[in-house]
């Protein structure tokens, strides 16, 4: 005799077919028709968090406080007379 897995009708929470009377579940009472002949595979859900690996560092989190201030330019005053200004005389003057 084939083994029966889960109960496919509606909602049902029966996870394993057990034989009672009339061919009915114990758990359910659903008809032994209900219930899978193959188990369910794994859902994504359980599948994401598996891994055979081992972590190669357990995660420390460290909690900062970070001071937030708004940044202000400061512009150096201008020159009050045009004497204390120099200006370049030609390009190749300059030095590279």
């Amino acid at each position: 005799m084939k083994k029966r897995y889960h109960c496919e009708f509606k909602n049902c929470e029966c996870k394993d077919f057990k034989k009672h009377c009339n061919n009915l579940c114990y758990n359910c009472k659903h008809s032994k028709i209900w219930h899978s002949s193959k188990s369910k595979p794994p859902t994504d859900s359980y599948l994401s968090f598996i891994s055979p690996r081992f972590p190669a560092r357990t995660p420390i989190y460290v909690k900062q406080h970070i001071k937030i201030s708004i940044f202000m330019p400061e512009v150096p005053p201008l020159p009050e007379s045009d004497d204390e200004l120099t200006y370049c005389e030609a390009v190749e003057v300059l030095p590279v």
